[in-house]
């Protein structure tokens, strides 16, 4: 028997977990947008941004100060006119003291400015993490579903970690390093020129269009390495969460080999990437070094010239040349604060682009807005010749119309990809249903006690729902917190009697330490009929007029599902539900059963009218007499 194994490529990982919208993104090295945006983050602290600014000048002051009275102090001692001894005279013991004591006290000083830059700086770097953080969570809060069905999870998480932390790097370290940098610069340039000697000070200019040129070079090349070891470092964060999230499946299929195969090849495409930036990294930092060594040399050569010529002292030379060390210095830090600019400038076009997407408009205008009333009775429910696609090119649903009056149960029915989701998305307002308000467009409308619901908000609506979806997803924290996540200022007897009234409070009991069990990392503490049953006391603690339970009973076993079923029935008295089941038992019971078919609803009525139509219902109801005389069902 031939043993077929398949090894993916790294085109073909990349095609399967590449994030489609990070493609074709395009960074360039200093993005004046980016730089502005960044900046207004640090400005809403402006005294300390202000202290931090004052603080960098100051420290680059003393950077060249220090050299300057070293200079002045060994003048003296060297024999040169000038300096300390002779401006003030003194003789040279005390000369020498003085420069020593101005020294230390500089140099004290230094460190205590040192300090407080270090600590307000850090202070300012977390203020914007934790805004930018914070935006970025609370933007995710506004964004549609249509946004997280396009969007791997891993890659949200980089936004929010690695993308925002580039960004610090540039708050923290490149504004005010750059800044000390430049004064620095500046300051022992000026030294050079007025106080030692003008002819090797321009010649110090010369060198200026050398370090433009190297930089210009490693810019273009340095932009688009980083660009592509970001991309690659998203890639590899959302193929690690999808693996998590995914372990089950994978072990379930021995899926390991090929999954680790595909981590290992995302996992060297990111080291390959990140090498190709070290090793131009590698070459732009020497270049500059060598650039201003070879300077320096011709600088004591040409200072030398200058003292036989009687055109400069030896003590201007040395100034000068303890200056020329001072002035280089910080461009060996500039090319290292490059490399974090160019780190931030991709962190942040992501994480501006993320804060750019505008979530999609399913809220009326303020003006336009509807108030849904809050009574004891349930919606009505009234689709008219609804047509809606997740996108324009693809209808999911033709032309629904049905009317669901308060307080019935609707069950939807139909094969998997039929649409019955779909239209409980529609119902519930996670999308737009393509109409327009007001009107019975070629869209049609969809209206909640007779209001259209591109009227009503979101918010309005889901305070008046309640929803079972299909994944019973529960959060961190104890049971008790799972189900008061519906109603935070319920109290635990609230929790107790929606329990109670389910008919699962002996099984919450019965859990290590009844309802104040943790849960675990998804719920996975609690069995699957456990989690269901959470999930159900949480949506019935919300008190809705409607509820929606999306395949809510198909983690459910037979016993618990009949005590789940002889619950609802008291629970959802007076309250509208939709129920999308597979279990007949579920449909039964229903007021009204919806029959979908290829985004069509072909078919509604009662249990009993619908076997009596002789159509697709009894056709089905047919078969699932023929597979199972058990709760199996093909719906």
């Amino acid at each position: 028997m031939m043993n077929f194994r398949w090894t993916p490529t790294p085109d073909e990982v990349l095609t399967a977990v590449s994030p489609g919208d990070d493609r074709g993104a395009r960074i360039r090295p200093f993005d004046k947008s980016l730089t502005r945006r960044i900046w207004d983050q640090m400005a809403r602290y402006p005294l300390l941004l202000t202290g931090v600014v004052i603080l960098a000048v100051v420290l680059a002051g003393l950077n060249v100060a220090i050299p300057y009275v070293l200079t002045e102090t060994i003048r003296g001692p060297i024999g040169d006119a000038g300096g300390f001894q002779d401006r003030f005279g003194l003789s040279p013991e005390t000369g020498l003291g003085l420069g020593v004591g101005i020294i230390v006290l500089l140099a004290g000083l230094w460190y205590i400015i040192m300090r407080t830059r270090q600590w307000w700086v850090n202070q300012l770097g977390e203020f914007v993490v934790r805004d930018l953080r914070r935006a970025v969570f609370d933007h995710l809060q506004l964004l549609g579903m249509d946004f997280y069905d396009r969007t791997k999870v891993g890659r949200i998480v980089a936004r929010g970690t690695s993308d925002i932390r580039a960004i610090r790097g540039a708050v923290m370290h490149v504004v005010p390093r750059t800044l000390i940098a430049v004064v620095q610069m500046a300051g022992a340039l000026t030294f050079m020129l007025l106080a030692y000697d003008l002819v090797l000070g321009l010649a110090v200019l010369a060198v200026a269009p050398v370090l433009y040129m190297v930089n210009w070079y490693f810019r273009q090349r340095l932009s688009s390495r980083y660009r592509l070891t970001q991309e690659s470092y998203s890639i590899l964060t959302a193929n690690l969460a999808e693996s998590i999230l995914g372990i089950r499946v994978t072990q379930s299929f021995s899926r390991q080999d090929v999954n680790a195969t595909m981590f290992d090849r995302l996992c060297n495409l990111h080291r390959a990437r990140h090498m190709s930036v070290a090793r131009m990294h590698g070459l732009y930092l020497p270049m500059l070094d060598i650039a201003s060594q070879i300077f320096i040399a011709i600088a004591l050569v040409l200072g030398g010239w200058r003292v036989s010529q009687n055109a400069m002292t030896v003590g201007d030379l040395l100034g000068f040349m303890v200056m020329t060390g001072v002035f280089f210095q910080p461009i060996t830090v500039i090319g290292d604060m490059y490399n974090l600019t160019l780190q931030a400038m991709a962190g942040a076009e992501r994480v501006f682009r993320l804060l750019d997407t505008v979530p999609a408009e399913l809220d009326p205008e303020p003006s336009e807005a509807v108030s849904l009333p809050r009574t004891d009775q349930g919606m009505r429910i009234e689709f008219k010749n609804v047509t809606f696609g997740y996108s324009d090119e693809r209808p999911i649903l033709h032309d629904v119309s049905f009317t669901v009056e308060p307080g019935q149960t609707v069950a939807l029915v139909g094969h998997t990809g039929s649409g019955k989701t779909s239209i409980v998305n529609l119902m519930s307002k996670f999308y737009r249903h393509n109409g327009e308000a007001g009107s019975a467009g070629e869209h049609g409308r969809i209206l909640i006690d007779g209001y259209d619901i591109d009227r009503i908000t979101q918010a309005d609506l889901h305070r008046q729902m309640g929803i079972v979806l299909q994944e019973n997803l529960l959060f961190s924290g104890t049971v008790m917190d799972n189900i008061r996540f519906a109603r935070p200022e319920a109290d635990d007897a609230d929790v107790i009697d929606v329990c109670e009234r389910l008919g699962c409070l002996d099984v919450m009991q019965q859990l290590q330490n009844g309802l104040g069990t943790e849960v675990g990392e998804r719920g996975e503490a609690l069995s699957m009929g456990q989690r269901q049953l959470v999930c159900f006391a949480r949506a019935m603690l919300a008190r809705p007029r409607l509820l929606i339970c999306d395949e809510a009973t198909s983690s459910v076993d037979t016993v618990t599902e009949a005590r789940v079923q002889e619950a609802l029935g008291h629970l959802l008295e007076g309250r509208t539900s939709f129920v999308i089941a597979h279990r007949l038992s579920t449909i039964r019971k229903a007021d009204l059963i919806l029959v979908v078919k290829a985004g069509r609803i072909v078919e509604q009525g009662t249990h009993a009218q619908l076997l009596a139509l002789g159509g697709t219902y009894s056709d089905l109801h047919a078969e699932f007499v023929r597979v199972s005389q058990g709760e199996q069902s093909i719906l």
